[in-house]
């Protein structure tokens, strides 16, 4: 039995054309989604997302679940609890010259904080990795970066600025367009 299973994730191995295809295929792909746009309708937010000149892959939180979701997307959590069920709403898995990205992205209006939901992410981002890393006896190490969107007035640039981060390693985003080339470096 242990030799069928070694064979069946030896054929999987096989068939991954690139490094991100190991995390497409760990993660649901009813929360990956072909967008070429970030949005948080509720606050009537949306970038244009351009993601040329790299391979990546859109993991979506914020999205209707349907029955065989009813406890939610973490079914195994308290959310009674407070802040143990927040999460952000995108991922981005990139990959570009053989290396991983995941970059955790939080929609969010006014002043509010998004440090919560980003950290959340990041420990999602994590388990998944360790997953991929577990069941494909890999040692993948992936380059993590924070991005919060809050609603205010953008600036329309077209020149690709150097991205900045502050004391939590949160980037502040302030860009008409959301190009994803700019974050990995």
């Amino acid at each position: 039995m242990l030799f069928l299973k070694n064979y069946i994730i030896q054929l999987n191995t096989e068939k991954m054309k690139n490094n991100l295809d190991y995390f497409r295929t760990v993660l649901s792909n009813e929360f990956i989604t072909n967008d070429s746009f970030l949005s948080e309708p509720k606050e009537k937010m949306r970038i244009d997302l351009i993601k040329s000149g790299c391979k990546s892959f859109l993991f979506k939180f914020d999205k209707q679940l349907g029955r065989e979701y009813k406890g939610g997307i973490f079914p195994f959590f308290n959310s009674g609890e407070k802040g143990v069920c927040k999460v952000c709403d995108y991922i981005i898995f990139a990959e570009k010259s053989g290396k991983v990205y995941s970059i955790m992205i939080e929609l969010k209006k006014g002043r509010e904080g998004t440090n919560p939901q980003l950290k959340a992410g990041e420990c999602f981002v994590e388990y998944v990795k360790a997953t991929v890393n577990r069941v494909y006896k890999k040692n993948f190490d992936l380059t993590i970066r924070k991005v919060a969107i809050k609603q205010f007035k953008r600036k329309n640039r077209t020149k690709i600025k150097d991205i900045e981060y502050n004391e939590h390693n949160i980037h502040e985003f302030s860009d008409e367009k959301f190009r994803l080339q700019a974050f990995l470096k």
